[in-house]
């Protein structure tokens, strides 16, 4: 009977032993967040322990990592179509621009896969381009978007060109009279204009796509007379009838707190957790929103929707990104913090939580230590100012991790059409009167965090 006993305890001292192991594999899993391809040993063990204990599906590498597939490809706001017989464009009209745009992605990734090394050109030839009545499609991106980047992003990861190493917003893919396909753009870095001959046989496939499209009057500012002179010269002007740009609600779509007011909502719970942190941990109260501790590290959520981490141990980062190298370039810190807000912003069951707003790469910027990626909103290709801090989400990163962020979790609905706005010429008359000369005059929302409603004005930027 004793030794039975004795047989008994230590089996049961076994499994005890083995939950335990189960569950320090779990935190670690949970405070690491895997960011790597999964090429680490033990992942598909670890993330089947994860399932099994939590009941939810496993997740693969690629999804941790993010999928660049066309459905997260940042998009572009604005579009011109050049034909012989005049241009087209396209802005504030986020539903015709898809279209277009996915008609177009074939060819584009094939240009980009293509491209030679880029070589400087003048901004006048540049402009001749885009002057020139030749079968092209110019893009901008509002924000500033690597080129390596946009190259995997619309192969699907498979193809990453290494001739490009510059940031753009503005590009143009064009026919030239003697048959060859060029690739023009702007490196947002520098201010320099490129040119880059592209090898693949595009220019059937350029001339397919711009027939039938009529023009409809768009020109730049710089091909627009003086009354324009003093707008920033790629300002797209659209002429006609002024603008109705959509009135949005808006709303934050993380609140603290299920309709009793008690508990943590599910969303709120499924946020926290998608940051490594979580909602059992120590957390405290007070009327502006709520903190959660975990050791040394704090995650702080405001009712207003602004989320903020900084990390508190560098040598163990909660957010390591071990698939940078030594150097990492601009489109491997710019893809690493894309990745990272995009699966955040995901967290609401498969939908956005930015509902109809889309996101967009802002740009970066230099911090004491490393890097901060910037994120931001648009709406039907309009940018959104939110807050204080303007943007989405800011995405500091140094020695191989993400060191801190902010996000600012915003939710846009579209309500109706909203007031009209000034004709274009009447609207560069204001910014002239305010001494904005040289700023590009765009439409832009401005989200105080108080209303909830947001419409649409013209701004100098």
């Amino acid at each position: 009977m004793e030794n039975r006993t004795r047989r008994s305890l230590i089996e049961w001292g076994k499994n005890a032993l083995i939950v335990l192991l189960a569950l320090s594999a779990l935190y670690l899993l949970g405070r690491t967040q895997l960011y790597a391809d999964g090429a680490a040993n033990g992942w598909h063990l670890l993330s089947g322990l994860k399932s099994v204990f939590a009941g939810e599906e496993s997740i693969s590498p690629s999804q941790i990592l993010g999928d660049w597939s066309q459905g997260t490809l940042p998009r572009p706001v604005r579009m011109v179509v050049l034909t012989p017989q005049g241009s087209t464009g396209i802005q504030y009209d986020n539903a015709t621009l898809d279209s277009l745009f996915l008609e177009f992605t074939n060819p584009l990734a094939d240009a980009l896969a293509s491209a030679g090394v880029p070589a400087p050109v003048s901004e006048e030839a540049f402009r001749a381009a885009l002057s020139a009545q030749r079968p092209g499609i110019y893009l901008d991106f509002l924000g500033r978007v690597p080129l390596a980047n946009l190259t995997a992003w619309l192969s699907g990861g498979r193809a990453v060109n290494s001739n490009f190493t510059q940031s753009i917003r503005r590009m143009l893919l064009t026919l030239e009279k003697d048959g060859r396909v060029l690739l023009y753009f702007i490196d947002e870095n520098t201010g320099g204009c490129y040119v880059s001959e592209i090898s693949s046989d595009l220019a059937q496939r350029l001339e397919r796509f711009v027939e039938g499209i009529s023009p409809n009057g768009a020109a730049f500012a710089f091909q627009s007379g003086e009354a324009y002179t003093s707008l920033a010269p790629y300002t797209l002007l659209e002429g006609g009838v002024p603008p109705r740009p959509g009135r949005f609600s808006v709303s934050n779509p993380v609140p603290i707190t299920d309709d009793s007011g008690d508990s943590y909502g599910d969303t709120f719970s499924s946020l926290v957790r998608s940051l490594s942190f979580q909602p059992q941990s120590m957390s405290y109260r007070n009327r502006d929103g709520v903190t959660i501790q975990e050791g040394s590290e704090k995650l702080r959520l405001t009712n207003t929707g602004q989320v903020t981490y900084e990390a508190a141990d560098l040598s163990d980062p909660r957010f390591p990104l071990p698939g940078l190298s030594h150097n990492p370039t601009e489109w491997e810190l710019v893809g690493s913090a894309w990745a990272f807000v995009e699966r955040v912003f995901q967290t609401g069951g498969g939908t956005s939580l930015c509902g109809d707003a889309r996101l967009y790469i802002q740009g970066m910027e230099e911090t004491d230590t490393g890097v901060a990626v910037l994120i931001g909103y648009q709406l039907d290709g309009a940018a959104v100012v939110v807050g204080q801090l303007g943007c989405a989400a800011r995405i500091e990163i140094s020695d191989g991790a993400i060191t801190g962020f902010q996000l600012q979790l915003r939710k846009y609905t579209y309500v109706q059409q909203g007031p009209q706005v000034l004709p274009e010429l009447q609207a560069t008359a204001a910014l002239d009167a305010q001494d904005a000369q040289g700023s590009e005059l765009m439409l832009y929302y401005y989200d105080d965090l108080r209303g909830d409603e947001i419409t649409a004005d013209w701004g100098a930027f």
